[in-house]
């Protein structure tokens, strides 16, 4: 499947979250302020912001497709990477203001009509849960993850929502809705800072997660005159599109011919076994380095 046609998919499915969200938040939000409701009123603040970070998702997709040119040769890929940054921050600034909002009401109950906010929270389910559907497809890209993971957990907050109305519905129990909130809040934090770890991970250039470099290293000195790998940086330029740069020192001089059919048998390895597809390896009669695939120079 081409990355044009990834790129289309992954378009279409932000709009369809982008329209079917912006909906479902202006109702939440009009029965969250006539109900009284903190967790109807979080849950429609959140949605709020998933139509920001999901536009700024469709934004950066626009911009990943665009070719690679004089000023950037690798492309534009990460400018996904940048908007799962962005929809993060924003992610955990909501966070932030929901747990505020939360605490208050820890000490100043009000009263919620619970029966109604199990009801919309219930629509909310199947809204936010029918878009993380969509979006789940195309979570291998980070930027469609961030989305998933924000549109994933509304679907749960709504889910805790109806949990919440039905007990405040049952036992009249005010301060359930604001250890809901508390709930929705502490899960949205923990996967934000998750995307965080991921994406600071790419664009300081690290080891992709999924790829262990000495598990690299020795595939490529399994390879026949293959004696010694140093200098090995393995990258992601963006989600899921690896690069690696190495040289390899051969156990004896060679002609060119055979040079290229040990590179090719090399670079087959790594497209095949660790999905790397962007490769510079340099061939060298000795080593540069007495460290073996550190990074050194």
């Amino acid at each position: 499947m081409s990355s044009a046609h990834n790129h289309d998919d992954n378009d279409g499915s932000i709009r369809f979250g982008i329209i079917l969200n912006s909906l479902y938040t202006i109702v939440e939000f009009g029965f969250g302020i006539l109900t009284g409701s903190l967790a109807l009123i979080a849950d429609a603040t959140h949605n709020l912001t998933d139509t920001v970070t999901l536009s700024i998702s469709y934004v950066a997709n626009r911009i990943a497709r665009r070719s690679p040119d004089e000023s950037k040769t690798f492309g534009y890929g990460r400018a996904t990477i940048l908007a799962a940054l962005l929809n993060a921050t924003i992610m955990l600034l909501v966070a932030g203001i929901i747990i505020y909002e939360a605490i208050s009401r820890l000490f100043h109950p009000t009263p919620v009509e619970g029966g109604v906010v199990a009801l919309v929270a219930l629509v909310g389910v199947g809204v936010n849960g029918s878009i993380a559907y969509v979006l789940s497809k195309r979570r291998q890209d980070l930027n469609m993850k961030s989305a998933f993971v924000d549109m994933a957990f509304d679907a749960l907050s709504s889910l805790a929502a109806v949990i919440a109305g039905l007990i405040m519905w049952l036992t009249g129990v005010a301060y359930i809705d604001s250890i809901v909130a508390l709930l929705i809040a502490s899960l949205l934090i923990y996967n934000v800072i998750k995307i965080f770890r991921e994406a600071i991970q790419i664009l300081l250039e690290g080891t992709p997660s999924n790829l262990q470099i000495n598990d690299v290293a020795l595939a490529i000195r399994k390879v026949n005159q293959v004696e010694k790998v140093d200098d090995l940086h393995i990258w992601s330029i963006r989600s899921g599109y690896f690069a690696l740069s190495c040289h390899v020192v051969l156990a004896s001089p060679n002609q060119p011919k055979d040079n290229e059919a040990v590179l090719a048998e090399i670079k087959n390895i790594l497209r095949t076994e660790f999905s790397i597809a962007h490769n510079t390896i340099e061939v060298e009669l000795s080593p540069c380095t007495d460290d073996e695939y550190t990074g050194a120079h």
